[in-house]
């Protein structure tokens, strides 16, 4: 029930009419009763302190009291609680992290109120979650009384032998909306407030005399429902029979709304107020166990919608969250009372529909989302044409696995889009070897890793004018055992959308920096070249990892060279121009890759602190047969002077390249005519037999 005091006990010797004797509440309070009080004034300077206190947070009464609080844990919590507290009037039952003495956080349930004379008065249990509380409180009878009144604490006494309420503190009647006359008049009035599912939780310490903590709701006296922390204090009589429970009583609803607050946001898409990443997976695996359970068959969709990128790159994001919100709309409104929809990310939902007969009811769920977006949607005055790609799998008839009907609706998806979209692919119909390989290939790349499948070739890099090699670009190599030899341009793109690029990515990076390591323990002052991906790039742990790289493999960082493709500037000009300067910071330079191919990454150059451009085989296919294509040649490598930056030509093949790159002034150059990539091994033997014939590879 409340917060409680015993406040009477039996006597033989008692002259009441309940054979109670009663005894001052601070002989009871001062030992027993847990909690700790202290108090600052508005200027922040500590008037209250109690010994609990002291216990609970470190701090002795003759160090601490006068002096400026020193138990905030952030700065402007003290701010922040006035504030709170000249708003409301007091703060509840609250979870708020304090400073202890040591240093450390304690997270305690806390109730503060402003006194008459202005100070702000605490009251603080050590309380969290399944913790036991303090067991001490230092304060005088009157005190202890204000406290519950004011901090809405409700103290009560319990007698087992005549199971009845003897005691029950003011503060009882802002919790249930009874009186402490009506609650102890009335033995059974207490318990008939108590929700009927919660009735075993609130009842079990009572007919037990077990001391407990429960958390449990009860029904106000105006009809609301409130949620109640209870303790739960055994007093043993000399026969070591419970006599008595003592007993604390809190109001927790504001706490309980707001976990059940947080609850819903950790679930719920922020921008479509749809059901997010999280909830549908914890639905799936919810429904295809009833599915099982019951045997049923169920459908899940995965729905990505044709054109939204085009929509967002071309009327900005604020457009495009409108349309997303429009989208979530159009298809709760299409599959209300059928299926239930969720938003995974970006332009991609997802849909579940239990229950079903058959692949007739989930074409049907399919065809409706089809038609719906026949209709342009309407969109900020706009009209904005959509078209949808529909991927199915069906439990059980295509997996029993979660994680595996996932998958084939994801790779059914894509099998919608490349036929050209807006219509529906079922798993049972990718017979067409392209989704099959695909398939193969995502089960042959989740495997890859871990079976050790990937190695580093490395390139070398020549400097143009002397000749010699300068450095190597590490290229990612797959031999799967299923597979064979699989090309980069290949699984590559896959490993980026199937989220695995980033951990081979990191692996690329660590192995690349112990090779050239190694090279320079036998005097090969090698720089090396990794290409990074967007997926990398935007992991907020990508910098630290590099850090890591080159700390592990003891290499200095002028000695890693990171590409970007040209493709990666031009999108996201802002985050590589950010990570630009953060590596060049670092001393680790920065190439834009395959630059002069496609995308125009002129503007986007000035954005970042970039050490090179490697210019796209594209630019040399032509040389030297003509003066313009030497003239374009000479304007690229003059534009990356100008900036500041090496000029790095790839795709080299023949001597006529070479002198065409020479005459236009090309820094580095790497490509067959050179040398061919190369295991790290080969290249140091290849390094050695060049240097003892007499030439110079450094």
């Amino acid at each position: 029930m409340g917060w409680g005091v015993l406040v009477h006990s039996r006597s033989s010797q008692s002259g009441d009419e309940n054979g109670l004797q009663t005894h001052r509440l601070d002989d009871w309070l001062v030992p027993e009763a847990p909690l700790a009080v202290f108090g600052v004034d508005r200027e922040n300077r500590v008037m209250l302190w109690s010994s609990p206190a002291a216990r609970m947070l470190g701090w002795e009464q003759e160090e601490i009291l006068g002096a400026h609080a020193p138990f905030w844990w952030a700065d402007g919590d003290f701010e922040r609680c006035l504030g709170e507290i000249e708003q409301r009037g007091r703060v509840n039952g609250r979870l708020v992290k304090w400073r202890t003495k040591a240093g450390t956080a304690l997270e305690s349930e806390t109730w503060a109120w402003s006194s008459s004379s202005g100070e702000m008065i605490f009251v603080v249990t050590d309380h969290v979650r399944d913790t036991e509380m303090y067991a001490e409180v230092a304060q005088s009878r009157n005190f202890i009384e204000r406290i519950a009144d004011a901090a809405d604490i409700c103290l009560f006494a319990y007698d087992v032998a005549s199971n009845r309420l003897i005691y029950a503190s003011n503060a009882c009647e802002a919790m249930c909306g009874y009186s402490s006359d009506e609650l102890v008049k009335n033995p059974h009035l207490w318990l008939s407030l108590v929700h009927p599912d919660d009735l075993a939780l609130a009842t079990e310490p009572v007919r037990t005399g077990s001391g407990a903590r429960s958390e449990y709701r009860i029904r106000h006296r105006n009809g609301t429902e409130r949620w109640v922390a209870v303790h739960l204090y055994p007093r043993f009589g000399p026969d070591g029979r419970v006599t008595y429970l003592e007993g604390l009583a809190m109001d927790i609803t504001d706490r309980k709304v707001h976990q059940v607050e947080l609850q819903r946001l950790a679930f719920t898409d922020a921008l479509t107020r749809l059901p997010n990443r999280q909830q549908f997976e914890h639905d799936l695996r919810e429904a295809v166990e009833q599915a099982e359970r019951r045997n049923e068959k169920l459908a899940v969709f995965l729905l990505d919608f044709d054109g939204f990128k085009y929509v967002n790159d071309t009327f900005g994001h604020q457009f495009g969250d409108a349309t997303l919100k429009a989208i979530a709309e159009r298809l709760q409104q299409t599959l209300r009372g059928r299926a239930k929809v969720y938003r995974m990310g970006g332009d991609e939902f997802t849909v579940i529909q239990a229950g079903i007969a058959g692949e007739e009811d989930m074409r049907e769920t399919a065809a409706r989302c089809l038609d719906a977006f026949r209709e342009p949607l309407q969109v900020m005055g706009e009209c904005i044409p959509m078209g949808i790609s529909i991927g199915a799998a069906i439990y059980p008839d295509h997996s029993r696995d979660v994680d595996t009907l996932l998958r084939y609706a994801d790779i059914s998806m894509y099998a919608a889009k490349e036929q050209g979209g807006h219509r529906l692919c079922l798993y049972s119909e990718s017979g067409d070897s392209a989704i099959h390989n695909r398939l193969l290939l995502h089960n042959a790349l989740a495997k890859a890793f871990d079976r050790g499948e990937f190695s580093l070739d490395y390139q070398p890099i020549f400097d143009v004018r002397r000749g010699v090699w300068v450095g190597a670009e590490a290229l990612l190599r797959w031999n799967s055992p299923e597979l064979g030899f699989v090309p980069p341009a290949v699984f590559v793109p896959f490993a980026e959308q199937w989220g695995m690029m980033q951990q081979i990515g990191a692996w690329v990076l660590e192995t690349a920096c112990e090779t050239a390591a190694r090279w320079q323990k036998h005097n090969l002052r090698l720089r090396v070249s990794v290409n990074v991906s967007l997926s990398q790039m935007a992991d907020p742990r990508f910098l630290d990892g590099v850090a890591d790289a080159l700390r592990r493999a003891q290499l200095p960082p002028d000695h890693l060279q990171l590409e970007v493709h040209a493709s990666l500037l031009a999108q996201y000009a802002d985050l590589v121009g950010d990570l630009a300067h953060d590596l060049n910071r670092m001393g680790v330079s920065v190439a834009i890759d395959d630059f002069g191919h496609r995308e125009a990454v002129l503007a986007a150059l000035s954005a970042g602190s970039y050490d090179a451009i490697k210019l796209h085989p594209s630019l040399l296919s032509m040389a030297p047969e003509g003066e313009r294509q030497e003239r374009l040649m000479a304007g690229v490598v003059r534009l990356a002077h100008d900036l500041g930056m090496r000029a790095i030509a790839e795709g080299v093949e023949r001597r006529e390249q070479e002198m065409l790159l020479a005459r236009t002034g090309c820094d580095e150059m790497q490509g067959f005519w050179k040398a061919r990539p190369a295991s790290a091994e080969d290249l140091a033997d290849w390094s050695r037999n060049v240097t003892a014939e007499g030439g110079d590879t450094v």
